[in-house]
């Protein structure tokens, strides 16, 4: 029942947010841009388009915290990850300027759940975590350069804490879940022609996703059993 209203909750915040969370996708990926914060104008298939990402990942989000202290913090990673979803969609890029701020909040907001919950190894594990998805990922990275970006360690990272929080065995399933998902939307696109093997594709999206899924529907335990 939890998870119901916390599905309910993340969706409803994250789509009154879509205004300006599709405001976001238009200058974020803009260097240039020192006002980056304000946003721009979108049209209407921007908006429905974030608006898609906002439903899916607040409800996903939400799902995973409950109704309990750790909404929060997922639905900061909620609002940031879907701004991040529609900009790596379109530039195949994750900027700093919100991964950056996911990571921030994901600490300070898992620190107020976990004083909440007086569960401070959980969020000693969720930092641990975090670290080691981030050198995961990072060497992945250094062994095939061409398969991901240096956004997609980042956000990594930051998936690592939430992953961490909840169990180590999450952050496995949960990183594994992301190249999994990757993977099956790849061969899709590939057997509807829609791609071929040369075609880049946005792997920050995966990894979200991937990780909330496992958290959400809480797959790790029958998995792992």
């Amino acid at each position: 029942m939890t998870s119901v209203v916390g599905a309910t909750a993340g969706a409803a915040v994250c789509l009154v947010a879509t205004p300006y969370l599709a405001r976001l996708t238009i200058t974020v990926p803009d260097r240039d841009n020192a006002r980056w914060y304000v946003g721009a104008k979108p049209d209407a298939r921007r908006v429905a388009l974030t608006a898609l990402a906002a439903l899916v990942i607040g409800a996903l989000a939400g799902a995973a915290a409950g109704w309990t202290a750790l909404l929060p913090a997922y639905l900061c990673l909620a609002l940031t990850g879907s701004a991040l979803t529609v900009i790596d969609y379109e530039h195949h890029r994750l900027p700093n300027r919100l991964v950056y701020p996911a990571a921030i909040g994901a600490f300070a907001l898992l620190a107020v759940a976990a004083a909440a919950q007086n569960d401070w190894h959980a969020y000693l594990r969720a930092v641990e975590a975090a670290a080691v998805a981030y050198a995961a990922l990072f060497v992945l990275k250094f062994i095939s350069p061409r398969s991901f970006g240096w956004g997609d360690v980042r956000l990594g990272g930051v998936l690592g804490a939430y992953l961490g929080y909840h169990s180590w065995i999450a952050v496995y399933y949960g990183l594994f879940g992301g190249f999994v998902l990757g993977s099956l939307v790849a061969i899709a696109l590939l057997a509807a022609r829609r791609a071929t093997m040369k075609t880049a594709l946005a792997f920050g999206p995966m990894l979200l996703l991937g990780a909330l899924i496992v958290l959400a529907f809480d797959i790790t335990p029958s998995l792992a059993s």
